[in-house]
């Protein structure tokens, strides 16, 4: 660690160019480098990469909350676009799209965002920096204590959280059942559902609905043997579901299993023979008989036998 270099980034995180609002500057570009720091220090953000996506904004979203006030907007588009103005921060074009990079001074919204902009990136010291848990905490402690001191233990807990939340992801998505020994049951519960949200790309197993704005997503996160039951959080015991199907495998009433042949490679999805097909809302739900689930497209997350198998057995005979 150079003290030079860091006393030098410390003093350009102090003087952000934010918008101010009543006296107070907005704590969007903050929030943003805050999010980018509880990646790097979780190991998701291992190179000088950063893109704009669900895990990204999520956390975004989470500092928001602690921090907003009446009039702010949450647009993590904006910081991620604008910071390109404090010199430290570098936006690289979608190939092909340079000449429109260069050509905006503003960002309308997520879609226009993805459309040219690929990636950004730190000045590799800040980058470096960043990357060392000793200088690290003190520039984020600078962002904490300049923007949010009103709220400065909550955010730092929050921050601490969410690298938790982001490291223990990481692990799961390695396939492993566990997010790590005696980690906290809110840490847990948000890893799993992160993890099977977006090894699912966000969208239902059954139905196929996805729906992705900044961090809101449409689908659930659902263990296929109860958590309570196996204790095991891996994404091979999980599955995304909207929130009516979610509910509907809850009350056994569909359920994941092989195909005829008994292949499970291949499940499908298998409907109670307690519906009834004279009803127009239960026809609905066996539209789905037999097709096959919509799955990740690494095989190692797909569902086990033993999670199919338990589900099957616990389908509700009419």
């Amino acid at each position: 660690m150079n003290p030079a270099v860091l006393e030098a980034y410390g003093k350009r995180f102090r003087s952000l160019r934010c918008d101010p609002d009543q006296g107070r500057p907005r704590p969007h570009k903050a929030v943003m480098l805050l999010s980018v720091i509880s990646l790097i220090e979780s190991g998701r953000l291992a190179s000088n990469r950063i893109v704009y996506d669900t895990d990204l904004t999520q956390i975004f979203a989470r500092f928001f909350e602690l921090v907003r006030s009446g009039s702010d907007k949450f647009t993590p588009f904006n910081p991620f676009f604008h910071l390109k103005s404090e010199g430290f921060w570098h936006l690289h074009a979608v190939p092909g799209k340079e000449a429109v990079l260069s050509a905006i001074s503003t960002i309308r919204g997520r879609g226009q965002l993805e459309s040219v902009v690929a990636y950004a990136s730190l000045e590799e010291p800040l980058f470096i920096l960043l990357a060392d848990p000793t200088s690290r905490e003190v520039l984020r402690k600078t962002l904490i204590e300049t923007y949010f001191p009103h709220r400065a233990a909550e955010v730092l807990s929050a921050s601490l959280e969410e690298s938790a939340i982001s490291s223990a992801q990481q692990i799961l998505e390695k396939g492993n059942t566990s997010a790590g020994p005696a980690v906290a049951e809110a840490i847990r519960d948000a890893a799993f559902g992160r993890t099977i949200r977006k090894v699912y790309d966000y969208t239902c197993a059954l139905c196929g609905i996805r729906f992705v704005c900044d961090d809101v997503v449409l689908v659930d996160a659902a263990h296929l043997i109860p958590f309570a039951e196996s204790r095991n959080d891996s994404p091979s015991n999980g599955i995304a579901l909207c929130k009516n199907h979610h509910w509907l495998m809850d009350k056994s009433l569909v359920a994941p299993g092989p195909a005829p042949n008994g292949d499970y490679a291949h499940p499908i999805w298998h409907i109670s023979d307690a519906l009834d097909s004279r009803l127009e809302a239960h026809r609905a739900c066996m539209e789905y008989k037999r097709r096959p689930l919509l799955l990740p497209r690494d095989h190692q997350f797909h569902p086990m036998q033993t999670a199919l198998d338990w589900r099957m057995d616990h389908l509700r005979v009419g």
